[in-house]
């Protein structure tokens, strides 16, 4: 059963049998996440939730680049210049 839904970015994360966490965090973090949670309207989890998720995602991201790289060392595009110009050629 899902309890909750958080979308981050157009990325829906389904939370599904939410554990309590308890953790130590110094008190500017602390603050921080406070006045982040203040201003955007959402609890503190959804704040702590939307970090590890924006983090997750990044680091899928860097997989995906790291093993793309043989590929397009092969095609000769070692920029995101040369990848952007080759895609618009294709389309």
């Amino acid at each position: 059963m899902i309890r909750s839904l958080l979308t981050i970015d157009k990325i829906t994360i389904n939370i599904k049998n939410m554990k309590t966490t308890s953790f130590s965090l110094d008190e500017e973090t602390n603050q921080g996440i406070t006045d982040l949670a203040q201003k955007s309207k959402m609890s503190r989890s959804d704040i702590v939730r939307s970090m590890y998720a924006r983090i997750r995602l990044e680091k899928t991201f860097e997989q995906m680049q790291a093993q793309a790289e043989p590929w397009l060392a092969k095609l000769g595009m070692e920029s995101e210049d040369d990848i952007a110009a080759f895609t618009k050629r294709k389309s």
